[in-house]
């Protein structure tokens, strides 16, 4: 098991287990192993629990996903937050060794990665007529994936570890990691197109990069929900691990992959080179998104608010609660 730092964290209002390993050795400091430059890592944070590991110089962030498993706006304020921290790291300081060298994506719900955009919210926006409103909410959920594509601009590798299930957007923010680590039996897809729109925050433009135009408008246009096994098969999935077993095979990946980091690094500029993705496209893309659904007809629209309801009752929060913005 890693020996990961646990910076400040919330108490958890449905505690879930942490699937980062070990905390600190007891009597150890902060100080001890956690470089100056890195002290933004200890931020306090409510949506997300960030640790990280200083001898394979991984952060492990996972969603806490206490009231929901959605991408909030408070959720993705933070995430936005984080990440350009770590794009401030490495465009203000020139290191000869990487304080971080690996960035892995997680959820703490058991079963859940992601279920993707926040249908309450959304649902609220297009009866306000709020088009703005849902466009700002868009553009927070594209900065995450640009982000994450580029690897912060910086040398870090960028994971997944998919130990739940991950729709829409959660499928879209995995996807636009470097690696993709899933679980046999996860369910991974796009069901947007049951609503008669599509998954807007980059799902297009990232699955024609790992596969081909032509496919991905094949998985978006079917609605189908997919095992695992069927995209590793497919190539959208890096690494397949065995049920209960994500977290250690990621902690194997980066054993063996330690001493070959830079070359990972190298490799993720090519990537980037021979198929780059800017900012500008993921936003053009998402404009149409906005515009899909603000004229979603009502029976679609009320398709999405039962769901949103089904999962305001599951997590035992009103959706109003949801729409406020730290």
């Amino acid at each position: 098991m890693i020996q990961s730092l646990e910076f400040l964290s919330v108490r958890t209002a449905s505690p879930v287990p942490s699937p980062l390993g070990d905390p600190p050795t007891p009597g150890g400091t902060r100080d001890e192993a956690l470089p100056q430059c890195l002290d933004f890592l200890a931020k306090p944070r409510h949506m997300l629990d960030v640790r990280f590991d200083p001898v394979s110089r991984t952060v492990w962030c996972a969603m806490r996903h206490e009231n929901t498993v959605s991408w909030t706006l408070p959720l993705l304020q933070e995430l936005n937050a984080l990440n350009a921290d770590i794009r401030a790291l490495y465009e203000q300081n020139d290191f000869v060794e990487p304080p971080i060298k690996f960035f892995i994506g997680g959820s703490l719900r058991p079963d859940v990665f992601s279920m993707g955009g926040d249908l309450p919210f959304f649902v609220d926006r297009v009866r306000a007529r709020d088009t703005e409103g849902l466009r700002s909410y868009a553009y927070a959920c594209v900065e995450a994936i640009y982000e994450n594509y580029h690897g912060f601009d910086s040398p870090v590798v960028t994971m997944a570890l998919l130990e739940g299930d991950a729709l829409g957007g959660g499928f879209e923010a995995a996807l636009s990691c470097q690696f993709v680590i899933a679980e046999r039996g996860v369910n991974l897809g796009f069901p947007e197109a049951l609503f008669q729109t599509f998954p807007g925050m980059g799902a297009y433009s990232l699955v024609s990069r790992r596969l081909d135009p032509a496919r991905a408008e094949k998985l978006i246009l079917s609605g189908r929900m997919c095992k695992a096994e069927e995209l590793h098969e497919m190539g959208l999935i890096d690494i397949l691990a065995e049920k209960g077993e994500g977290q250690a095979r990621a902690q194997r990946f980066i054993a063996d992959n330690g001493k070959r980091h830079a070359l990972l690094g190298a490799i993720g500029k090519v990537r980037r080179r021979i198929a780059p993705l800017t900012r500008e496209e993921l936003r053009d893309i998402t404009d149409i998104w906005v515009e899909s659904v603000m004229n979603l007809a009502p029976i679609n629209l009320r398709k999405m608010e039962m769901l949103a309801m089904s999962q305001d009752r599951l997590f035992q929060q009103a959706a109003s609660q949801r729409f406020r913005q730290s």
